[in-house]
């Protein structure tokens, strides 16, 4: 198994020439979207490991989603020819990613890459997503094999969602499951070759820029979790597949945004699934009830031991029950 070991640890400018200028004109053009919340540090690292990539004709689009430190002025210090929007105000994933998603449009993409600011790539990631999408040209959305202090949670999905791939694969029961090799193949795909799969994890996500262009952009109706799954939907009901390309390696430090968030998480969590089971994946009723149970359990647990999610609890509450008009 590859380990990836970051080339530097210090601040010194990113001056090289730019990856524009180095590229090869018969390599299809690759969009890589970083977006920024307060990780200023871990954005640098990032992009220190895609200027060592060996794929020549690539941007890094870097979206500011509303920092409240220094984050811009870090960046721009160290990466004086990046591409830097700012939002000025925390979008969230979908409607922060889509900024970039639409400059990257605009400038004649042909690839865009998603990929979370604390993630690192190694030399060859970018290469083996283009060779695949090359040779399979109804592969819209792929995902690579993604590293990192627990990599079992980044697993591809291969089934549809139904009630038991829900509890097996977003619940506790995801850690029994991901012992057991027999009942673990039946759920997520740790194949060696590109296969076809349901679902991917949102920290790297690779897309055709054909796919943003029928299937449209990310649902901005949520503001964290779930748009992977929600983008994964509309690929098929576009008509395209969504692939697992273990051949393409990412390192992936876990949620560093997301963890400041603490309670805050788990309620736009709660809002992103009601949103996705509402208009992408219908449950029986039986099924929403299951997983509502599950989730007030967990969330439950968290409370007992942790006064943010006890100050939260009916905000959750909130969030947790259907939309009523």
């Amino acid at each position: 198994m590859q380990t990836f070991n970051s080339p530097h640890t210090h601040d010194e400018p990113l001056v090289s020439a730019s990856p524009i200028a180095q590229s090869e004109r018969n390599q299809p053009r690759v969009s890589i979207v970083l977006l920024n919340w307060n990780g200023w540090q871990d954005t640098l690292e990032c992009m220190r490991s895609l200027r060592e990539m060996e794929y020549g004709n690539w941007q890094a689009i870097i979206v500011d989603n509303g920092s409240t430190d220094d984050s811009v002025d870090r960046i721009k210090e160290v990466c004086p020819d990046a591409v830097i929007l700012q939002t000025h105000k925390n979008l969230g994933f979908a409607a922060g990613n889509n900024v970039g998603i639409r400059l990257a449009l605009e400038n004649g993409a042909d690839y865009v890459f998603v990929l979370n600011n604390d993630t690192t790539v190694f030399p060859d990631t970018v290469s083996a997503f283009v060779r695949v999408a090359e040779q399979h040209p109804d592969a819209a959305m792929m995902g690579p094999r993604i590293d990192g202090r627990d990599p079992q949670r980044e697993w591809p999905i291969r089934r549809r969602l139904d009630l038991l791939t829900h509890v097996c694969t977003f619940s506790a029961f995801r850690r029994i499951v991901a012992k057991l090799p027999i009942v673990r193949e039946v759920f997520y795909c740790t194949s060696a070759e590109p296969s076809i799969v349901q679902f991917l994890i949102g920290s790297a996500l690779f897309f055709r820029a054909e796919t943003f262009k029928r299937a449209g952009l990310f649902d901005e109706s949520t503001f964290l979790d779930f748009e992977d799954l929600i983008m994964a939907e509309k690929v098929r009901n576009a008509g395209f597949s969504v692939w697992y390309v273990p051949q393409a390696i990412v390192w992936h430090k876990g949620s560093a945004s997301a963890s400041k968030l603490r309670a805050r998480r788990s309620i736009e969590n709660a809002r992103s699934e009601e949103h996705f089971f509402s208009n992408y994946v219908r449950l029986s009723s039986f099924g929403r009830s299951i997983i509502r149970l599950i989730r007030f359990l967990t969330y439950g647990a968290r409370a007992l031991r942790y006064r943010n999610y006890r100050e939260h609890f009916s905000e959750f509450m909130g969030a947790l029950g259907p939309k009523r008009s």
